[in-house]
């Protein structure tokens, strides 16, 4: 007892120095120590006896769990239980599917209304738990495609399916492997076990030094945006947003406050997920195949594609880079599943909606997912309606055009983004009414005379043939989502 009350108060003390939360201290920590865990799988582990492997995971996993969250970690044991149970129970159904859906989403909702009620938004079980809904409802898709008919089922769909139940322990191990559990990233149960049993990797690529310098290299890359994170992230608060000292300011100022803030928030998120990708690569589980040049490829659990992201110009390539595994998921297990609907876009409606509310039940995740629906929307019409008028591929024009077209583009997504994180980072519906009529409401109005002017006025001047793209980053998602 003495011992832990020490290590708490060595914590809340450097909490404190760092002005940090102490979950959020606790949290980094643990993302931390992925990487000599990995290190030690490796070692002692890795090819042999799967069932120690699998208790050897489950066991780090359990001691970060409660290192981060305390007695709260058996949120995520209770959910696993009765997760397994429910599989052995009702088989490959499609009963099956809806009624894990339904026990996974509402076991985390339950947790973030009993956190909005309080409005406690620091780092709690419910962190890891949106990682562990989407992980337990994609084992239920998988084992539901290993019992379809094979030859109707499209080829994504068979590269996760899985033939049997798989047993607690490996689903224990599979939830709780150190290198995902706690901000992800999502992989499908099939991959996971085949680095359990050895049969993923082939053992020419297995034995190469490149694993440990991508592994390092990504895990390094995060620690530096971590530490940028940290230096800058008191110097844009996201409280100032809904200020009235913020809204006396000149418009340009508080735009370029308003992208300077979601600018640095955005950061610990690529920290976080570069971080865990390290753990992930030195694992083995990051592994990809070779590339067309020959090349051993370890971005097998790459969340962020970040020159992408960093250099994007258009929102497409946006969401085409960032949270990569979230996005994929959503796409194969929740997109393409309700092709039933007959309707592309109602479908990327309410996949949005779903991701809101993945990501709690406050009223700025809606407006920011929403805000992104309609963006991408406008978008995908302003370009098609450039295309059909100018009939010239971006990528033909000459540099005196694309340049300026490309800066204008970089300008136009990091307002656009800037103004739609807002809410997320505000969370509540006045906070961000205020931040919103600060900035004279510009996000809505412009979506607004588009929507209005489209229809009407723009689309029938568009009425010529369409001139396929050649940009590589249009499919992007798509085509990840294929090679994973």
């Amino acid at each position: 007892m003495e011992t832990g009350g020490n290590t708490e108060n060595l914590i809340a003390y450097a909490a404190k120095r760092a002005g940090v939360a102490e979950s959020v201290l606790c949290l980094t920590i643990s993302l931390l120590a992925g990487l000599p865990l990995a290190f030690v799988y490796r070692a002692i582990c890795y090819r042999g006896n799967p069932t120690a492997q699998h208790l050897f995971i489950t066991g780090c996993g359990l001691l970060l769990a409660y290192c981060c969250f305390g007695c709260s970690c058996f949120h995520s044991v209770v959910n696993i239980l009765s997760a397994y149970l429910l599989l052995r129970l009702g088989g490959p159904k499609t009963v099956t599917v809806i009624v894990m859906f339904m026990l996974n989403v509402g076991y985390l909702v339950t947790g973030c209304v009993s956190k909005s009620y309080s409005h406690d938004y620091s780092v709690s079980w419910t962190t890891a738990h949106c990682v562990l809904c989407l992980r337990l409802t994609g084992l239920a898709w998988d084992y539901y495609d290993g019992h379809q008919d094979q030859e109707k089922l499209s080829e994504d769909f068979k590269r996760t399916a899985i033939y049997g139940c798989p047993s607690l322990l490996q689903i224990a191990s599979y939830c709780y492997f150190f290198g995902g559990f706690l901000v992800g990233p999502q992989f499908p149960i099939k991959k996971y076990l085949e680095l359990i049993e050895g049969r993923l990797i082939d053992k020419k690529d297995d034995i190469a030094t490149s694993r440990n310098l991508a592994g390092l290299k990504r895990f390094t890359i995060g620690l530096m945006y971590l530490a940028t994170f940290t230096l800058l992230q008191p110097k844009v608060k996201g409280s100032f947003l809904a200020t009235a000292e913020y809204d006396q300011k000149s418009f340009f100022y508080k735009l370029c406050y308003a992208i300077a803030t979601t600018k640095v928030n955005v950061m610990k998120y690529q920290a976080v997920w570069l971080i865990a990708e390290g753990s992930c690569i030195i694992t083995g589980l990051g592994y990809n195949g070779r590339s067309t040049d020959g090349r051993v490829r370890w971005d097998g659990c790459s969340n962020v594609h970040l020159l992408l992201f960093e250099c994007a110009y258009t929102f497409q390539h946006v969401i085409d880079a960032f949270n990569l595994k979230t996005n994929q998921w959503m796409f194969r297990y929740l997109y393409k599943r309700l092709r039933f609907l007959g309707n592309k876009l109602l479908s990327h409606f309410l996949t949005l909606a779903f991701v809101a509310l993945w990501h709690g039940i406050e009223p700025g995740f809606f407006l920011c997912f929403m805000g992104e629906f309609a963006v991408i929307v406008m978008e995908q019409q302003l370009l098609g309606f450039c295309r059909r008028v100018i009939r010239t591929p971006f990528e033909d024009f000459s540099p005196l055009f694309k340049i300026p077209i490309i800066l204008m583009g970089v300008c136009l997504r990091l307002s656009g983004v800037a103004f739609f994180l807002v809410p997320f980072l505000l969370r509540r519906l006045d906070l961000s009414h205020k931040a919103w009529l600060s900035l004279y409401y510009i996000g809505p109005v412009v979506l607004g005379i588009w929507f209005v002017l489209y229809p009407f006025a723009l689309k029938p001047l568009a009425r010529v043939p369409k001139i396929k793209s050649k940009d590589p980053n249009e499919n992007k998602l798509r085509q990840s989502a294929k090679k994973d």
